[in-house]
């Protein structure tokens, strides 16, 4: 499997020594642990035996040269496990102990070695160098707060938590103990430690390694085959590409970010996934005919798509404002994002676009709407919602008339009218989209609006209370038949009160649901209706399925 495997199980005293030197390379994301991260790692410590090994964990590594390795997996450890020794360093040297302080402080920062050839240096070079040099590799540095500085930057603050917890923790122990305690980490504490000299061979031990950390995901294999010496030898460009990459996370997300990448796969493959996403980029992808090479080639694209699905979805301001509809847009953007659970329409508004700019987005945007209905309702399985969207994508690339697009896009919304006068349409998942829907086209729409609906209430209570006018109004069987049909339903802006949903219709109006549908102007219409009958549910059920797909 690889050229050369290196494997073994070494206490930290080994691995920080002169034999091992470790960097972060620019794909890996910053530190990210958090306090529970830290909470936990000092309190495992402190709770177990001292007088028997204890495990910390597997490092994969990309060995650079002699003593020298990029980490793959194990980045959060190694950096909590430097911010931990430079506390007992400093605590240490506090009650007196300067040769163990001392001891310590060169397992973290490599005094200079004349003989060796071996210059002083960090034994782990990160990403936060700054803050890093400033808590871990200076003594002292952890025995007080870090500066205002690095404190107003979320990587310090990180860095930051986990010295308070490490010191409040070793605060606690008597000077005997901590003494132990030092030797213990130093002795007792293992790590298994995989190195290889191919990454792509150390990305393979990775896939099979369990992690308790923040793994490395497949987009973060993904950079680092693209910010590859290989792919951009300048090294300047790929620190500029690597920062580019960070900055287009942290503009999106990570969640997003990575959705993006999903997206990317659809838009230039236009077919369904045959393997996981590391694997569709190298085979099916980077350097095929029409599509991006890898390096700069990529990253240039990416940075535009990211752009884009800014403005289109997060932002959504790609329709300027003062445009002609763009108060459409952004309200009908807005609640799509908010509900639809699944993401490949994206990809084709994403294409549009890109291909045909601002022209039509909009008309295109209804009508890919009106598909994503038409599958919810259907209950249309993914192969088939990839096919519908591969089918829209290879239009979209095959034509440069944005008319001809639309037209092949548009589809018979039968289905989902049919859905709105479904019986059971409240236990439907597409139901609280659809009503907002129904509440944005009944909008005046004088500015952007999003409608932040709380939850759906019945007016014609589930349970209502036996002997009043609701069983009078009612029979059992139109109860039945009525009670969950979307013409008895309203949007609240707060939450339910079971009990109070249970009064009668007079009671229930104005002291329940007033001041709760004041936001939502179809269902503030309920308040001028005298009484609330079968037929009046029957109505608004019927006006509701000719109303609802109307365009904004």
């Amino acid at each position: 499997m690889t050229k050369q495997l290196e494997s073994g199980m070494y206490s930290l005293a080994k691995l920080f020594s002169q034999e091992f030197f470790f960097r972060i390379p620019e794909y890996q994301r910053p530190f990210m642990w958090d306090k529970e991260n830290f909470s936990n790692l000092i309190g495992d410590l402190l709770q177990t035996p001292w007088d028997e090994p204890y495990f910390l964990g597997t490092l994969v590594l990309h060995k650079q040269r002699e003593s020298e390795y990029d980490v793959v997996d194990g980045q959060q450890r190694l950096t909590a496990l430097c911010i931990l020794i430079a506390c007992l360093r400093d605590a240490l040297f506090k009650i007196g102990e300067p040769k163990l302080s001392n001891e310590l402080h060169a397992k973290i920062f490599q005094p200079e070695n004349t003989l060796d050839s071996i210059p002083a240096k960090n034994r782990l070079q990160v990403k936060d160098q700054a803050v890093f040099n400033e808590l871990i590799s200076m003594r002292g540095g952890a025995a007080s707060p870090l500066s205002e500085h690095h404190l107003s930057k979320p990587a310090g603050q990180r860095y930051n938590d986990a010295r308070e917890l490490f010191w409040a923790a070793l605060d606690e122990l008597t000077e005997e103990r901590l003494r132990s305690f030092a030797i213990f980490v130093n002795k007792s504490c293992t790590l298994m430690y995989l190195a290889t000299d191919s990454f792509e061979d150390a990305f393979r031990l990775f896939t099979v390694v369990n992690d308790r950390g923040k793994q490395l995901r497949r987009i973060d294999v993904l950079k680092a085959y693209n910010v590859d010496p290989v792919r951009i030898p300048n090294a300047d460009a790929r620190l500029k590409y690597a920062h580019q990459w960070e900055d287009m996370e942290n503009q999106l997300g990570e969640s997003r970010f990575e959705d993006m990448f999903h997206l990317l796969r659809l838009i230039y493959v236009k077919d369904k996934p045959a393997a996981d996403l590391h694997k569709e980029f190298i085979n099916r992808i980077l350097g095929k005919p029409g599509m991006p090479r890898p390096g700069s080639s990529f990253m240039d694209d990416l940075t535009k798509f990211v752009d884009l699905y800014d403005r289109l979805f997060v932002d959504q301001d790609y329709l300027d404002s003062g445009a002609t509809l763009h108060v459409e847009y952004r309200t009908l953007m807005a609640a799509m994002v908010e509900h639809f659970p699944a993401s490949e329409w994206r990809a084709c508004l994403l294409l549009f676009a890109d291909t045909f700019g601002k022209n039509d987005l909009y008309t295109f945007l209804l009508e890919l709407e009106k598909v994503y209905l038409d599958q919810w309702v259907r209950g249309v399985r993914k192969d088939e919602r990839y096919g519908t969207y591969t089918g829209i994508l290879k239009k979209i690339a095959a034509t440069t008339d944005a008319g001809e697009v639309i037209t092949a896009t548009r589809i018979d919304t039968d289905e989902i009218q049919k859905a709105c006068r479904a019986n059971n349409f409240y236990g439907a998942g597409y139901a609280k989209y659809l009503l907002v829907r129904a509440e944005i086209v009944t909008s005046e729409l004088d500015h952007p609006h999003q409608f932040q609906a709380r939850s759906i209430e019945h007016v014609l209570p589930q349970n209502p209370k036996p002997g009043g006018t609701w069983s009078s109004t009612f029979t059992s069987e139109e109860h039945s038949q009525l009670v969950n049909t979307v013409g008895n339903l309203v949007l609240l802006s707060k939450s339910k009160n079971s009990a109070a949903g249970r009064r009668e219709f007079a009671d229930k109006k104005t002291t329940y649901l007033e001041n709760r549908v004041s936001d939502f102007p179809r269902s503030v219409q309920v308040l001028s209706y005298p009484a609330w009958t079968p037929d009046d549910i029957r109505t608004r059920t019927e006006d509701f399925a000719q109303l609802v797909l109307r365009n904004p």
